[in-house]
């Protein structure tokens, strides 16, 4: 499995998403951070693979709206599968 190092801001938003699906809109008002940074961070994790994209549509003024949502790989290569015992 790849490791990361995320700053703590794409932490926070990492966190955000993982809670519910959120717009860039409702992270920027969040995190206080102007839509440009907002996005940037949200390309850079979808790039990563961290978070996807789980609803989209176009808004009243024209514009698609994305809702973002966590998708942590989860590692699972210490788990062991046991077979069922013989009859």
């Amino acid at each position: 499995m790849v490791e990361v190092d995320l700053d703590e801001t794409a932490k926070g938003i990492l966190m955000a998403t993982l809670a519910s699906p959120k717009t860039a809109g409702e992270l920027t008002r969040i995190f206080g951070l102007p839509g440009a940074v907002v996005v940037d961070y949200l390309e850079l994790l979808e790039h990563l693979g961290l978070v996807r994209v789980v609803l989209s549509y176009f808004g009243r003024d024209g514009r698609i709206v994305r809702y973002y949502e966590a998708d942590l790989p989860i590692d699972t290569s210490d788990l062991v599968r046991e077979e069922p015992a013989a009859p």
